[in-house]
């Protein structure tokens, strides 16, 4: 049997609820091709996250507001709404490790510039937020094609583990970046650490590459771009409501529990008294969550059921905000951001297994895009609002309140959403289409 042969084929697997799950520990990296995606993710998660503090504190910086290291989170985040629509059909037509490499490419030659600007003067503040900003494009062209390509790859079966799996490698990178990226900050300077951005968007370009012959072929829409989105819409909105419970979902922990990283910088310097150096440690301690919030996902996928956990990381996603909001220390801040790194990668990690996994395969690279949409508009304009509310509120209500809101918004939500509602803490068989 060839390489390409062993892939499993998403056209013999039924939604979700119809298989039973493959919960080994490391079932999704028995298909060849996850390997080289989830190490393509990873090192260009790891640039991006290098880039975001090296980008924050520069912006910080140089206007001394809270609002401007906002603006960098939604330079990198608000792309998606422009880009998102083209990106998905495009995956729906393309080979999508193509069109992975093309995005990474993109944002390797937008961290490039900025280490060409640095080299030969000052990097102003309208070139920081214009190449951000082109990190952030890159990003948006290649997330609807790893997004859809992951199901196609290693099946609906090992959903669970492939989702957890992948969010190691996403936000495990929020550590990895920032662990190496600090330091180069505090002793090299900013130059040092856009020039391992690049290289890290160079290492996950030439990942991509190597995969092209050997993905599943996506036979082309013949249709125009903003139709194929159109199409998802209706899917979400009837067809299958529980795929659209789940975008209005996401959407809510996005933008009340995920658009904090812009205020980091300001809580670092009037809660914590440090500046730089305290300021990367927060965002690799999310880093190391990340990676534990991962692992309880694959874990407690033998046990607990999907549903009751993710109820549960969303309540402590919430919550946790409230303890870095009220931190006045290193430790109880350090364990705070562990918190949350931990909960929302096990949240997002539950919520691309559920989303993928319940999506209808020829519609699942439309839902991937629109939930790319979703998820990125919702975190870029909130981050902008927070922010922006920093400069007349403490740092400390802007952190904390969003998460109570959320806990509260999620209670409703499972009075209102019956699918929502776990059946109970143990691990049981998901509800069919046809059950929904």
């Amino acid at each position: 049997m060839s390489e390409s042969e062993k892939i499993d084929k998403p056209a013999n697997e039924a939604i979700i609820g119809e298989v039973e799950q493959d919960v080994s520990v490391f079932a999704s990296f028995k298909v060849f091709g996850f390997g080289r995606i989830w190490a393509s993710i990873l090192c260009g998660n790891s640039g991006r996250f290098s880039l975001l503090v090296v980008a924050g504190w520069e912006a910080y910086k140089i206007s001394h507001s809270a609002f401007w290291s906002s603006i960098i989170a939604f330079c990198i985040l608000s792309p998606v709404a422009v880009i998102g629509p083209i990106a998905g059909a495009a995956a729906d037509r393309i080979n999508k490790a193509t069109q992975m490499a093309i995005g990474q490419a993109f944002a390797m030659t937008s961290a490039l510039l900025a280490v060409v600007a640095l080299s030969i003067g000052h990097l102003s503040l309208p070139l920081l937020v214009i190449t951000t900003a082109g990190v952030g494009t890159g990003n948006a062209i290649q997330n609807p094609a790893w997004s859809s390509l992951t199901p196609a790859v290693i099946g609906v079966r090992r959903m669970v583990n492939g989702g957890a799996l992948i969010r190691i490698a996403q936000q495990g990178s929020e550590f990895l970046g920032p662990a190496i990226a600090t330091p180069l900050l505090v002793k090299f300077g900013p130059a040092t650490v856009y020039l391992l951005c690049t290289v890290c968007y160079a290492i996950a370009t030439s990942l991509s590459i190597s995969l092209r012959n050997h993905v599943p072929h996506s036979p082309s829409l013949g249709r125009g771009i903003y139709h194929p989105l159109k199409e998802a819409l209706v899917y979400v909105s009837t067809k299958q409501r529980m795929v659209g419970g789940l975008l209005i979902l996401v959407g809510l922990h996005c933008g009340l529990t995920m658009a904090y990283t812009g205020l980091l910088p300001k809580f670092a310097q009037t809660n914590l008294g440090g500046a730089s150096g305290i300021y990367g440690e927060l965002m690799t301690a999310v880093g190391i969550g990340a990676i534990f919030g991962a692992f309880f996902v694959i874990i407690g996928a033998r046990w607990l059921d999907l549903k009751f956990m993710l109820v549960l990381t969303g309540v402590v996603s919430g919550l946790s905000l409230v303890l870095l909001g009220i931190s006045k220390d290193v430790i109880l801040a350090l364990l705070g951001t562990t918190l949350i790194g931990a909960s929302q990668s096990a949240f997002m990690a539950l919520y691309l297994a559920l989303l993928q996994g319940s999506t209808a395969s020829e519609v699942r690279g439309r839902v991937a895009a629109f939930s790319n949409i979703l998820v990125g508009s919702t975190m870029s304009t909130f981050a902008i609002i927070w922010g922006a509310l920093t400069n007349t509120f403490p740092v400390v209500w802007v952190l904390a309140l969003p998460g109570v809101i959320f806990v509260i918004c999620l209670g409703v939500m499972m009075l209102v959403a019956p699918w929502l509602k776990p059946p109970g803490m143990a691990r049981v068989q998901l509800l069919s289409p046809s059950n929904i």
